[in-house]
């Protein structure tokens, strides 16, 4: 692999993780979120599609947080002379 490939590997992997990441806790607190008899959105019930896109969140930063350290260690296993 290239040194380009590399770069771009490691920044859409970031980039992956870190929204992954961000939908994953938004979707884990759901601040939008209101239900009778509760005082937080935390004690309200989450909803089948939200459940969903929260698990599809949290899996796909596993597999981009995954990418990333890979990318990270193969780059750095490239002798310089092939970069």
């Amino acid at each position: 692999m290239g040194a380009k490939l590399h770069g771009r590997l490691i920044a859409a992997s970031a980039t992956v993780s870190l929204l992954g990441a961000i939908i994953t806790v938004v979707y884990l607190f759901q601040p939008w979120r209101r239900c009778d008899g509760e005082d937080t959105s935390a004690g309200c019930a989450m909803l089948p599609a939200d459940a969903a896109v929260m698990a599809v969140a949290a899996l796909l930063t596993i597999v981009a947080v995954t990418a990333f350290i890979v990318s990270v260690v193969t780059r750095r296993a490239v002798p310089r002379s092939r970069r």
